[in-house]
C-alpha cells in the first residue's frame, strides 16, 4: 500500500509541474497580505477564511493568532478577496495585484445576524477564548485535516488533560474519554455536545456514549474544563467536549470529495455540496460511507452517514438554522478480549464471528436566533432525536490453549483456575449439540427532546460593561432495555421467559424489559463584568428533574425520584497586558484565569444496573442495593495561557473533591466515600520557521494527573471480606501523558510534512490497584493488573497537486507496536469468562492514502 502510495504521488508531482500555480510561473506575480478585525471593537479574527475567489473555487489561508494573512504568488491583474468567518457577514475586496510587489489589504468585519450563540461554546473569536474563566483547548480544522483521523477518540487524544481507552473496533464509535481523572468508560461523565447540543442516547439517565459522529463532518473540536462547564449541564464534573461542524457556504455553487483508502481494508468516501441558494437562504447536503476490516479477526464495520442543513437569514434582525442527520452503522463489535497467552501469540484473535451491534439514529436540531436591539440578544434552541441499538453477543468460555490449536482435539470448556495458558472463545466453539441461552441480545431504544432559551443582555454594573446569559431548558428523555435470550447463535430473535404462560408457576425470567424516562428543567444564569483588564464571571445553574422506572418483568412496578441541584460557579480572567519576550515572541500578551464550580453528574440506577455485573454488594450492614446517591464534586483551577504572532501556551493546575464516586465495574455497587484528582495541564506551540524559513512548527502537550481514593472500602476481590482502598489510584487514570508534534508547511511546493509521539503512562485497572499476579492468588486471565506505558509513533505528508487537489498519506502506530489498550469491560471479582473480558488490544499500524477535491 505505501508502495503504491509514493509511486501515486510520484506521478501526480510530475503531472503538476505544468499546472502547479508557483512551479508553473516563476514570474508574473505578486502577493497580498492584511489583517482581518472585527469592525465593532478592532480586535483580531483569528482562523478567518481568506480567498482569491476564481471560477472554480476559493484558494487562500487562514488568519493567525494576531488576524493576519498572506497569500503568495498571486497572479497580476485585478482579484476578488473574500473574507469568511462564524458570525460575521462575508467580506469582498477587489485588489490590484502588481508584479513582484505586495499589496496589503485591511479588512473590517461587520457582525452578522447570524451569530448562532449555542453552535461554538468558547467563542467565535481568538479574543473570546483567551478571555475565558477556565481552561479550554480547541482542535481546529488545521490540525484536523493535518493529522486525518479515523475517529473522533484520536482527535482528542491531542488535547492536555484528556486520555482515551482502547475499545474494540477502529471506527471509535463507542468512545471511551476521561477529563482530569475521572473513569473514561463509555466517556459518561464528560458532556458530549454537537453544535452545543447534546448527543449522549439519554444525558440524564443512561449517559454512555454509544453514538459519536463521524470525523469527516466535524470541522473543530472545542473541550472546556472549568467553570464554564456549569453553563451547560447535566454532567458537569469532568467537561464537556462540543464538535463544530462545517456552516452553509455563502459562495457559488460547490463543494468537497474526500476519498480514502488503507490497510485493513479501511475505506471512506465523503462528498460535500452547498451554495445552491441565496445570500439569505443557503442549504448544504453531506454524504458519507465508511467501512474497514478492524484491526482483529471479525471486527469489520460498514457506516452510512446524511446530512442536510439550511441556514437563512430573516430580515434584518433574525437568522435560523437547521440541521438534520441519519447514521446507520453495523460492526462485529463484541466483548471478547484477549488473556496474555493470546496477546503474545495472535493478538489479531477474535473467535466471535456472530456477535452483531447495529446503530440507527436519526436527528433534527434548529437554532433560532433574534437581535431585539445592539444590547439583547435571543437564541432558541430544538432538538429531537431516535437511537435505536441492538446489540447481539454470544456467551464466553475458556479452553485450553494447545487443545484449541490442535486440529485432532475438541476443545472443551474448561474453569477459570484450570492450570496452563487458557484462551476465550466463543461457547459455541467449545460445546456441542443443543445450548441453553449461549446467544444474548440488549436491544435499546432512546427518545430524547428538547428546548432551550437564552438571554444575551449587554449592560452596566457600576459603571463597568457587563453581558448577562440568563435562559433555561426543558429536556425529557425515554430509554427502553429489552434483554432477551436466544437458544441458537447467530439469531437474533431472543425470549424474555421461559415456560407456559397459561402456567404461572412454569415461568421462568430469563430476560429483564424496563423503561427509564425522565423529565427535567434547567434553569441558568452566567454574568460577565469586565473591571478594568480583570473579568469576572460568577454563574448558576439549577437542574431540578424527575427519573422514573417501569420494570415490566416484574409486574409493571413503577420507581421515581426527584433531585433538585443548585450548581454554583466563579470564575475570572486578568489581562496581564503586553509582554517582550525576546526574538520572535515580541508584542506578547499574557492572561492569568482561574475558577471554582461544582460537579455534578445525575444518578443513574439504569446505567448501573447495565454496566454492573452483580446483584448488590455484600458489605455488612448494606441493604440500599441500587439507591445510589449523585455523584458530586469541587472543581477549581488556576492558569495562565499567553500568545504572540508565532507562539502561543496554556498552563493550568487543577483540584477536583469527589463525593460519592460511583464505580461502574469495579466490583462494588455502592458510592464511595470522597476521592481527589490534582495535577498540572500543559499544552503549546511555537513556530521556529519565524526564525529560519526551514525549520518546523512544534506543538506539544503534556499532563500531571493524580488521583487517588481518600477514603472508601469494598468487598475484596481475591479474598473473602472488604478491604480499605484508601490512598489507592482510580482506575484507569495515567500519572503521565504527552504529545509532540513537528509539523511544516511550504507553501510554494504545495507540500506538508508532520511527524508526531503520544505517550500515555501506566495505569491501574481496578480499586484495589491488583497487580498481573499476586502470591496466593488464582491466575489471572487479563481481567487484571496495571495497562503498561506505551508510545505511539504517526506522520504524514500532504501535497497540494493543484489549487483545488490535494492528496495526503498518513501513518498511524508506525512500529505497529502490540500493548495493551485496556482492560475496560474487565472485573477482577468475576473471572469467567462472559463476565470479565480481559485484554483490549490497542490500535495497530494503518497507512491510509486521501485524495481530496474542490469544486
Amino acid at each position: 500500500m505505501l508502495a503504491h502510495s509514493r509511486l501515486l504521488l510520484a506521478v501526480l508531482f510530475i503531472v503538476s509541474l505544468n499546472h502547479h500555480p508557483v512551479l508553473a510561473q516563476s514570474d508574473g506575480v505578486g502577493q497580498i497580505e492584511g489583517q482581518v478585525v472585527a469592525e465593532s471593537d478592532g480586535e483580531p479574527l483569528a482562523g478567518a477564511t481568506v480567498g482569491l475567489e476564481d471560477a472554480r473555487r476559493m484558494r487562500g489561508t487562514t488568519t493567525d493568532n494576531d488576524g493576519r494573512f498572506v497569500i503568495e504568488s498571486v497572479p497580476a491583474g485585478t482579484v476578488t478577496l473574500q473574507v469568511r468567518f462564524v458570525g460575521y457577514l462575508t467580506a469582498t475586496r477587489t485588489v490590484d495585484v502588481t508584479i513582484g510587489r505586495t499589496t496589503n489589504v485591511p479588512v473590517a468585519m461587520e457582525r452578522s445576524t447570524v451569530a448562532l450563540a449555542g453552535v461554538e461554546i468558547t467563542g467565535t473569536t481568538e479574543e473570546a477564548r483567551t478571555a475565558l474563566a477556565g481552561a479550554m483547548t480547541k482542535v481546529d480544522a488545521a490540525a484536523i485535516q493535518r493529522i486525518d483521523p479515523i475517529g473522533m477518540q484520536e482527535a482528542l487524544s491531542y488535547v492536555p488533560g484528556v486520555y482515551g481507552l482502547a475499545d474494540d473496533g477502529m471506527g471509535q464509535t463507542r468512545m471511551s474519554v476521561g477529563i482530569r481523572g475521572l473513569q473514561p468508560r463509555r466517556t459518561q461523565r464528560v458532556l458530549v455536545m454537537e453544535d452545543g447540543v447534546p448527543i449522549q442516547p439519554a444525558p440524564y439517565v443512561f449517559s454512555p456514549l454509544y453514538y459519536n459522529p463521524p470525523i469527516e463532518r466535524i470541522r473543530e473540536v472545542e473541550v472546556i474544563k472549568g467553570s464554564s462547564s456549569v453553563r451547560h449541564g447535566p454532567q458537569t464534573m469532568a467537561g464537556v467536549i462540543n464538535y463544530v461542524t462545517s456552516r452553509p457556504r455563502r459562495t457559488s455553487p460547490g463543494g468537497t470529495v474526500k476519498l480514502t483508502g488503507g490497510m485493513n481494508r479501511y475505506a471512506s468516501a465523503f462528498a460535500e455540496f452547498g451554495g445552491f441558494g441565496s445570500d439569505d437562504v443557503r442549504p448544504q447536503v453531506q454524504a458519507l460511507f465508511k467501512r474497514g476490516d478492524g484491526f482483529r479477526e471479525n471486527n469489520d464495520f460498514i457506516q452510512f452517514n446524511g446530512t442536510a442543513k439550511l441556514q437563512a437569514t430573516i430580515g434584518s434582525a433574525r437568522s435560523i438554522y437547521v440541521k438534520a442527520n441519519v447514521d446507520y452503522e453495523r460492526l462485529n463489535a463484541t466483548y471478547t478480549g484477549l488473556t496474555p497467552y493470546s496477546l503474545a501469540s495472535d493478538p489479531d484473535f477474535n473467535p466471535k464471528d456472530d456477535d452483531f451491534y447495529r446503530i440507527f439514529r436519526a436527528s433534527v436540531s434548529a437554532i433560532y436566533e433574534r437581535r431585539f436591539n445592539e444590547r439583547v440578544d435571543a437564541t432558541t434552541t430544538a432538538y429531537a432525536n431516535v437511537f435505536d441499538r441492538p446489540w447481539w453477543r454470544e456467551k464466553d468460555v475458556f479452553v485450553r490453549a494447545d487443545e484449541y490449536e490442535d486440529p485432532n482435539i475438541d476443545a472443551e470448556p474448561v474453569s477459570p483456575s484450570t492450570p496452563g495458558p487458557l484462551v476465550r472463545v466463543g461457547i459455541s466453539d467449545a460445546v456441542e449439540g443443543d445450548l441453553t441461552g449461549p446467544y444474548f441480545g440488549n436491544e435499546r431504544r432512546f427518545y430524547v427532546g428538547g428546548i432551550e432559551q437564552s438571554l444575551e443582555i449587554d449592560h452596566d454594573v457600576f459603571g463597568q460593561p457587563s453581558n448577562l446569559e440568563i435562559g433555561g431548558r426543558v429536556h425529557w428523555e425515554r430509554f427502553r432495555d429489552d434483554r432477551k435470550i436466544s437458544d441458537e447463535v447467530g439469531r437474533r430473535e431472543g425470549v424474555f421467559f421461559r415456560g407456559d404462560p397459561s402456567d404461572p408457576e412454569s415461568i421462568e425470567i430469563v430476560g429483564g424489559s424496563s423503561t427509564y424516562e425522565t423529565i427535567a428543567l434547567a434553569l441558568f444564569t452566567q454574568e460577565e463584568v469586565q473591571w478594568g483588564p480583570l473579568r469576572l464571571t460568577p454563574g448558576f445553574r439549577l437542574e431540578v428533574f424527575e427519573q422514573s422506572r417501569i420494570d415490566r418483568l416484574a409486574g409493571s412496578t413503577y420507581d421515581d425520584k426527584t433531585s433538585v441541584v443548585p450548581l454554583p460557579s466563579f470564575g475570572f480572567n486578568l489581562d496581564l497586558g503586553r509582554y517582550d519576550l525576546g526574538p520572535g515572541l515580541a508584542d506578547s500578551r499574557l492572561w492569568l484565569f482561574g475558577g471554582i464550580h461544582r460537579g455534578y453528574t445525575p444518578p443513574s440506577s439504569a446505567t448501573f444496573q447495565i454496566v454492573g455485573f452483580e446483584p448488590p454488594s455484600a458489605l455488612p450492614g448494606d441493604d440500599t442495593g441500587f439507591d445510589l446517591r449523585a455523584e458530586k464534586s469541587w472543581n477549581s483551577e488556576l492558569g495562565l495561557r499567553g500568545r504572540s504572532g508565532t507562539a502561543q501556551f496554556e498552563v493550568a493546575g487543577f483540584y477536583l473533591y469527589v463525593e460519592d464516586l460511583v464505580g461502574g465495574r469495579t466490583a462494588f455497587q455502592q458510592n464511595l466515600g470522597v476521592v481527589e484528582s490534582y495535577g498540572v495541564e500543559t499544552q503549546g506551540s511555537l513556530d521556529f520557521g519565524a526564525y529560519a524559513t526551514w525549520l518546523p512548527r512544534v506543538d506539544a502537550t503534556y499532563t500531571y494527573l493524580q488521583s487517588q481514593v481518600v477514603q472508601g472500602i469494598i468487598p475484596a476481590a481475591l479474598q473473602t471480606g472488604v478491604v480499605d482502598i484508601s490512598g489507592n489510584d482510580l482506575p484507569a487514570a495515567p500519572n503521565h501523558t504527552a504529545t509532540v508534534r513537528l509539523s511544516k508547511t511550504f507553501d510554494r511546493l504545495g507540500l506538508m510534512l508532520y511527524a508526531d509521539a503520544k505517550y500515555r503512562g501506566a495505569f491501574f485497572t481496578d480499586l484495589e490497584n491488583l497487580p498481573v499476579n499476586q502470591p496466593g492468588a488464582p491466575p489471572s486471565h487479563g481481567e487484571r493488573g496495571p495497562v503498561p506505558s506505551n508510545t505511539l509513533f504517526n506522520a504524514g505528508v500532504r501535497y497540494d497537486v493543484t489549487d483545488a487537489l490535494r492528496v495526503q498519506v498518513t501513518g498511524k502506530n508506525l512500529t505497529d507496536e502490540v500493548y495493551i489498550g485496556s482492560r475496560v469491560h474487565s472485573n477482577p471479582r468475576q473471572r469467567d469468562a462472559s463476565l470479565s473480558t480481559g485484554i483490549i488490544p490497542g490500535a495497530r499500524r494503518q497507512a491510509n492514502l486521501s485524495i481530496t477535491y474542490d469544486f
